[in-house]
């Protein structure tokens, strides 16, 4: 086996896309999160009622929810537009883009290994941590596909494989527009890989290898002032429907110390660059990272760089921003893990990677694919009782036989579908009122206004969520009656409480609350 990860670069990358391919073949895995919608409705809500707005939204965003959607940068959704104009309006239609999308993202990562003349060895135990990307339903799949295309443009110029002279000045404007593109679809995205081409940058004119490309770097700094110039100014409504959404996302938590599951989470989210920086800060202490060696080490140069992005973006879930955000640590996994294999096998540091740094990454590959495990074994068994198509009928069938007119919580998953349904009124179930983090019952307040006739959930999102608010409610004489019809075949472990955090929202199955408020 260790033969053919040695002579067969790409191999694991084929086996991983193989491996997304059967799962929304056979049991549509990745199920949509909870967010995905907040992000796909105003192009479903055009294509079906004439539109540019997210209805679901308009509780808490009601510029994106009743004027024009501008929650969030627009490149995204003008993909989508023209995807779905095509293929439809449904979730899976929505899901098979991000195959393709994450399919893009492989094929650029082996560019860049390919580019640096990666050993295959490396690149493959490198594609082992391509498993933990099981979350692929939002703008960032697009985003990181940018990125990652900045940043093999950025190695064409700084002389990672050979690009001519003449050519060279090109690669670095289309880096350039790259990392604008990424701006134009996710704006934390876009600020880590522009951290990322700017170390490289750095690096190389530091290391000597080539000159800093001022012009491209200038271009695209103009480029980013310009665009938020015109939303600012030339569009007042878009730009105060962005505040509108900034001043209310939970992803700002504000200045706090790390707690115990945030550390959880960043160990079993990104155990690789965890590990690269733990092994480089060990050489470093011995003396194995003089400027010589990194001058004749571009793949220590990638991975390095990369390692500082990465540590900013960890650091920053760690202490002001909500640990989620470490998600995007993900995408940047591959290459920082490949390209420090790599330069270790040719020679930088202490020689070539034993058995025990094989070892050791193959371990921390095992720890980040704890969801994939659980999506190819408990999910495929999740969906073979209730799964995509059969969830799907049954929500119609709900939302057929609501009053007209009468507000429904659906979870992002089942949105695509009550968007259908124009004589409802159908509200994001993680968007039911103004949010009020800093309580535990805003959720409970927010149903109690909105009189809700049904929610629809997930498997995730009702216990996730919902359950306890519910039990809260049912709890007050006289405010409401609540049924609660759980459709799931087999127990998800998002039921689970010792599971919930470990292997979530794997299973199709929907919840339904019917509220009859007194």
């Amino acid at each position: 086996m260790m033969r053919r990860l040695a002579e067969r670069p790409g191999l694991v990358f084929g086996l991983v896309f193989a491996w997304k391919l059967a799962l929304l073949v056979f049991t549509a895995q990745p199920i949509p999160a909870n967010d995905a919608f907040f992000y796909d409705g105003p192009v479903v809500n055009y294509l079906l009622h004439g539109e540019y707005v997210n209805p679901s939204l308009a509780l808490v965003l009601p510029i994106s929810g009743n004027d024009v959607y501008c929650a969030y940068p627009p490149l995204y959704q003008l993909l989508l537009l023209g995807w779905m104009s095509v293929f439809g309006t449904s979730a899976l239609v929505a899901m098979w883009l991000h195959v393709v999308l994450l399919g893009a993202y492989m094929v650029t990562v082996l560019g860049v290994f390919q580019r640096l003349q990666t050993p295959a060895i490396c690149i493959n135990l490198a594609g082992l941590f391509l498993f933990s990307i099981t979350f692929h339903d939002r703008p960032d799949t697009l985003a990181h596909l940018l990125g990652v295309l900045a940043i093999y443009c950025w190695l064409r110029f700084h002389g990672g494989g050979e690009a001519r002279p003449e050519t060279a000045e090109g690669w670095s404007w289309l880096a350039a527009a790259f990392l604008l593109l990424t701006v134009c679809t996710s704006l934390q995205i876009g600020v880590i890989y522009l951290c990322w081409a700017g170390l490289l940058a750095l690096s190389g004119a530091c290391l000597k290898r080539t000159k800093f490309p001022w012009a491209p770097t200038l271009a695209l700094v103009g480029a980013v002032a310009g665009l938020i110039a015109i939303v600012r100014f030339g569009f007042p409504l878009w730009w105060e429907g962005f505040q509108e959404h900034a001043k209310i996302t939970p992803s700002l938590t504000g200045w706090r110390l790390p707690e115990v599951g945030d550390l959880l989470k960043l160990a079993r989210t990104a155990p690789g660059i965890i590990l690269v920086g733990t092994l480089l800060a060990m050489l470093a202490m011995r003396g194995k990272m003089s400027k010589d060696r990194l001058t004749k080490s571009p793949h220590a140069s990638v991975a390095i760089t990369g390692l500082v992005a990465a540590f900013a973006l960890i650091g920053a879930c760690l202490v002001i921003i909500t640990a989620n955000t470490v998600h995007i640590a993900n995408y940047l996994q591959p290459i920082i893990v490949g390209c420090f294999l790599a330069a270790l096998h040719n020679g930088f540091g202490q020689g070539k990677p034993g058995k025990l740094y094989v070892a050791l990454f193959v371990a921390a590959a095992g720890l980040v694919s704890v969801r994939a495990i659980g999506m190819t074994t408990w999910g495929v068994a999740c969906n073979t009782g209730m799964g995509y198509r059969e969830s799907v009928q049954f929500v119609r069938k709900q939302l057929d036989d609501t009053t007209r007119g009468a507000p429904v919580l659906l979870s992002s998953a089942y949105l695509y579908e009550g968007a259908r349904h124009a004589g409802l009124r159908w509200v994001h179930a993680d968007w039911p009122g103004k949010p009020a983090y800093s309580t535990t019952s805003w959720e409970g307040e927010a149903l109690v206004k909105l009189k809700p006739a049904k929610l629809i959930l997930t498997q995730f999102d009702y216990y996730r969520r919902y359950e306890d608010v519910l039990a809260h409610l049912q709890g007050q004489p006289g405010l409401v009656e609540i049924t609660v019809h759980n459709t799931a075949v087999i127990r998800s472990p998002d039921s689970i409480k010792s599971m919930q955090r470990i292997v979530q929202h794997i299973s199709w199955s929907p919840v339904v609350v019917k509220l009859d408020w007194r």
